[in-house]
C-alpha cells in the first residue's frame, strides 16, 4: 500500500461523496488530511472517519469554505498552510451540477456552476500552486473532471462544458508547473454514487439502464474513485503528467448512458421521456 506519511492533503469537498471516499482513503494511508468543505457538520463527519481510518485523532481537521468566492478560498488554504505548516498534495474535488435543458437554464444557475466548477477550481488550484512553488518541494495536484468532459450528456450541458474546462485547466497547468516538479493530472468518473446521483439511482428504471449499459455490470463506488486518486498523487504516479483519467466502467464506450433522450424525427417536440419509455428498462 503507497504510504503518505508525512504528507499534507487537501481535499475540497471533502465532506460527502469522492471527497470523503478519498479523504478517507489517504488518512488510512498516513496522510494528514485537510477536509474542506462549504459544510461544517459533514466537513467533521469526514475528519471522524478518517482519524479512525488513520487511528490518529489529531491527522485530519476540517476547513469550512465557499468555493464560489475567492476570498474564501484564498482564507481556507492560507488556513490550511498555517495549521500544518506545508501543503504537499491537492485533490480539488468540490464541483456541483443540475439537470435541466439548456433553453430552460436560467442565467444565475449557469453562472453558479461555472463559478464553483471552474472558477473556484481555478482559485484553488492557484492558491496551492503558489505555496508549493514557495516551499520548493514540488507537488500534486489531481482535479475532478467528469466523463462528461468528452461525451455529452443530454441536460447537463453547464456541467460539461465548466468540467471539459476544468480539464483544459489542467493540461495549461501541468505544463506550467512541471518546472517546479508539481504533477497535475485530473480524473474523469462515470456515474458514481454519491448525493448527486443519488435522485437518479432511486428510480428502478434508471437503475436497469445504467447496469445494462456500463460493461462492468455496475455503478461506481466512491472507494474506486479515491484509490485512483490515491495513486495519482502518490510517487508511483510520478511520471503521470497532464492526463485526464477516465473511471467510468466502460459507460462511455458506447457514448454516455441515456438518462434522458429525444426522438428527433419529430419537429417541434422535446419529450424527454417518450423514448426513454421505448428502452427495454421497464423490467
Amino acid at each position: 500500500m503507497i504510504d503518505f506519511k508525512g504528507k499534507v492533503a487537501l481535499v475540497t469537498g471533502g465532506g460527502r461523496g469522492l471527497g470523503q471516499g478519498t479523504c478517507v482513503e489517504l488518512a488510512s494511508r498516513g496522510a494528514m488530511v485537510a477536509v474542506a468543505d462549504r459544510k461544517p457538520e459533514i466537513a467533521e463527519e469526514t475528519v471522524a472517519l478518517c482519524n479512525t481510518a488513520a487511528m490518529n485523532d489529531k491527522g485530519a481537521k476540517a476547513f469550512v469554505f465557499d468555493q464560489a468566492k475567492g476570498e474564501s478560498v484564498e482564507a481556507m488554504v492560507a488556513e490550511v498552510a498555517a495549521h500544518y505548516g506545508q501543503i504537499d498534495l491537492l485533490f480539488a474535488n468540490a464541483g456541483t451540477g443540475k439537470f435541466v435543458p439548456i433553453v430552460d437554464m436560467k442565467k444565475a444557475d449557469w453562472d453558479f456552476i461555472m463559478q464553483v466548477n471552474l472558477n473556484g477550481t481555478f482559485y484553488v488550484c492557484q492558491e496551492v500552486a503558489k505555496r508549493m512553488i514557495a516551499r520548493g518541494k514540488g507537488g500534486k495536484m489531481v482535479l475532478t473532471a467528469s466523463s462528461g468532459s468528452k461525451v455529452i450528456a443530454d441536460q447537463l450541458g453547464a456541467y460539461c462544458a465548466s468540467k471539459a474546462a476544468v480539464e483544459m485547466l489542467m493540461k495549461h497547468m501541468a505544463a506550467e508547473l512541471g518546472n517546479y516538479r508539481i504533477n497535475v493530472n485530473a480524473i474523469l468518473p462515470g456515474v458514481i454514487e454519491t448525493g448527486m446521483t443519488t435522485p437518479m439511482l432511486r428510480d428502478e428504471r434508471m437503475q436497469r439502464m445504467l447496469i445494462r449499459e456500463t460493461p462492468v455490470g455496475r455503478w461506481g463506488k466512491p472507494q474506486d474513485v479515491a484509490k485512483l486518486v490515491a495513486f495519482l498523487l502518490s510517487d508511483d504516479a510520478s511520471y503521470i503528467n497532464g492526463e485526464g483519467i477516465m473511471i467510468d466502467g466502460g459507460q462511455t464506450l458506447h457514448g454516455f448512458p441515456r438518462w434522458y433522450a429525444l426522438d428527433y424525427t419529430k419537429d417541434n417536440v422535446c419529450d424527454w421521456e417518450e423514448r426513454f419509455n421505448e428502452y427495454p428498462y421497464k423490467a
